[in-house]
């Protein structure tokens, strides 16, 4: 709990160093916009000046006294203006109240995720969102990562994990995505409030929490909580510009929570280029082509002043500034077109219909409206098949708001730029990944424009009902699968260890891999939860990256020569059920002699193997394994193996 209060201490440093920053631009601003804009801002800049601190050789040791320096300042920011009741707060009565209640047992939920150690269903941020992180905590520094790929992202926002881990641990680090929603709350009740009124304020505040994947993922490490927010809330401040361009101020902080999106994630780069579009067209509608050029470009030019330094960061590592992305026009070290063409693959596997018509504009409408009534098909796991976890949904009411406002016939200009800017996002979304975490930038103006549609519209109270029935069903879906769960470790009624041992395929293992690897480092093999463990490791699965060379690997020998080039000193293989067909894994144990006699594959399935570049390992393994150069070691228990190299 202590590393929770201390980044939510962090937090408030980081809201008044948004207020030094943008604060002049905030005039008339609702104080709860102001209070949660300005937080947001505040966190983006630290991110992003932790990739300069952390391009430093030892950088990440000492510069943990910077951003607190950082924060202090901005504390101290802050001082003046509660002294002078700037954030005084009403208490809410009436309705009010229970809106209040129920964004707080929202709140409430998320932090008991936070709290909790994440468990499989926390994938990503085990895998890397805070394993990327800790490695770079290890090494001093940030630098670049051959197997994970991912560490080459644009990390504004994991770039605050480092923090985290440092003063917190897991909890410390996830404690910033429950920041990010509270703040994302404030904006939206502030930016709602100012512009449909109070009522709208919280509906618009209800409906965001209450989606499901944003309810659940501001208990974890996953970052498209933040993204989202930054985007979002740079597309409703283009959208206010356009409705009244009485002040450019409203332009510059669009351009910069589009940097930090950019910054954040490859997507934003999209929102950037929407919204340039947006401006462009705006302006030109009034005869104003010229300006609206103008206008667009100075955005983009300021968006990707912020975000460029970590695109220029990856042109020198890799030579790729969208690494791995788009390798056909960019290429980049440690990788190929056979990894290129099985990662592009693995994004297509989203969304509704059959992969062939994935993106035949015939499907447009089942796609847009498939993230409400089938969303096992746009979430991991088993997204081909429909059966993604629920609790990456975007749910009914964000796809309700844009459609009942393009059908009202009441649109003005601020809600036909906010609404282009979400439907232009979807079409790119349909041609790209159907991922429904790429849609969290959109469930921003689409959750303020369901306020104000409550708030304005004679439809109304359908859909407030709609919301509270999707309010209900979001809580009661994350109790049941997340918080009832994560509860126990956090009241201590079951210990972290048992917690994590239940949960995790891969915590028991990683113990005795702590232990017996200590000085050494370790090979994973359809094992991606790096997070847990202590000691040096790689992915070491062909499709990641192309560090050891299996194409020029003939037998064992030079299998093993090659890991020890690398320093790996143990070699972990997950046969996990849901990694690996149990037949094979029979035969497979068989051929590496495990059962007492060496029973090799048949030439058919060994030439099978062989020449598949994805399974040619599994023969190099099995070979190494029978001739003795790796060495079992028989602690491990369970669906896994953990070998040393002789």
């Amino acid at each position: 709990m202590l590393g929770v209060i201390v980044t939510a201490l962090f937090t408030v440093g980081a809201v008044g160093l948004g207020r030094y920053l943008v604060g002049r631009w905030m005039d008339g601003f609702d104080p709860a916009e102001m209070v949660g804009v300005c937080g947001v801002i505040g966190l983006g800049t630290v991110g992003l000046a932790t990739l300069f601190l952390g391009l430093i050789p030892g950088g990440l040791g000492w510069g943990v006294l910077v951003v607190w320096v950082g924060a202090l300042f901005g504390i101290s920011r802050l001082v003046q203006p509660f002294k002078e009741g700037a954030f005084r707060i009403a208490k809410p009565e009436g309705s009010s109240l229970l809106f209040a209640l129920a964004v707080g047992v929202a709140s409430l939920f998320a932090l008991v995720g936070v709290l909790a150690p994440s468990d499989t269903l926390d994938w990503d941020t085990l895998a890397y969102h805070l394993a990327v992180p800790k490695l770079w905590i290890q090494a001093g520094q940030i630098q670049f990562i051959p197997t994970i790929h991912h560490s080459n992202f644009p990390a504004t926002v994991d770039a605050l994990y480092i923090w985290g881990l440092t003063w917190g641990g897991q909890s410390g680090a996830k404690a910033f995505s429950l920041m990010f929603l509270l703040l994302g709350l404030a904006s939206i009740f502030g930016l709602s409030r100012r512009h449909y009124g109070p009522k709208a304020a919280w509906w618009a505040a209800f409906v965001f929490v209450t989606i499901p994947v944003v309810l659940w993922e501001s208990g974890t490490g996953y970052i498209d909580v933040a993204h989202g927010l930054f985007g979002g809330l740079g597309i409703l401040f283009a959208a206010r510009y356009v409705a009244e361009s009485k002040s450019r101020n409203e332009l510059f902080l669009s351009a910069i929570l589009l940097g930090f999106a950019a910054g954040s994630k490859y997507t934003g780069l999209q929102t950037i280029g929407v919204v340039a579009v947006i401006l462009f067209a705006a302006h030109a509608l009034r005869k104003e082509a010229v300006t609206g050029l103008k206008t667009a470009a100075l955005v983009a030019c300021i968006a990707m002043a912020i975000a460029g330094p970590w695109y220029v960061k990856n042109v020198v590592l890799t030579g790729n500034p969208v690494y791995p992305f788009f390798y056909e026009k960019f290429g980049g070290g440690n990788w190929d077109q056979r990894r290129a063409d099985t990662y592009r693959e693995e994004q297509q596997q989203f969304g509704a219909g059959t992969v062939e018509k994935r993106h035949d504009l015939t499907e447009l409408g089942n796609a847009i409206l498939g993230l409400a009534y089938q969303p096992g098909r746009y979430v991991n796991p088993q997204e081909d098949k429909g059966g993604g976890t629920p609790l990456g949904a975007i749910g009914v009411m964000a796809v309700a708001a844009g459609l009942i406002w393009a059908l009202s016939g009441r649109m003005r200009q601020f809600e036909v730029a906010a609404l282009s800017a979400v439907a232009f996002s979807i079409l790119l979304w349909f041609f790209l990944s159907q991922q429904s975490r790429y849609v969290v930038p959109l469930s921003v103006p689409l959750a303020l424009m369901a306020g104000g549609a409550i708030a304005r519209l004679a439809i109304g109270p359908v859909l407030a009902g709609l919301a509270l029935m999707q309010g209900a069903y979001s809580l009661f879906l994350v109790y049941t699968q997340r918080f009832e769960d994560q509860l126990q470790p956090v009241l201590g009624k079951v210990s972290t260890e048992d917690y994590e041992s239940r949960t995790i395929g891969f915590y028991r293992p990683s113990l005795i891999i702590n232990k017996e690897a200590a000085k050494g480092k370790v090979a994973l093999y359809d094992e991606v939860f790096g997070y847990l463990l202590d000691v040096p490791y790689i992915w070491a699965n062909p499709p990641h990256s192309m560090l050891i060379p299996y194409d020029r690997l003939n037998d064992a020998a030079s299998y093993v020569d090659a890991l020890k080039k690398l320093g790996v000193t143990h070699v972990y293989i997950n046969l996990s059920p849901m990694v690996k067909d149990q037949q094979f894994v029979s035969r497979w144990v068989g051929a590496m002699g495990l059962n007492g006699v060496t029973e090799p594959f048949s030439p058919q399935e060994r030439k099978e193997h062989w020449d598949n570049w994805k399974d040619k390992w599994e023969i190099l393994l099995a070979d190494a394994v029978a001739e003795r150069r790796l060495e079992p070691i028989p602690d491990v228990k369970g669906h896994c193996i953990l070998f040393r190299i002789l």
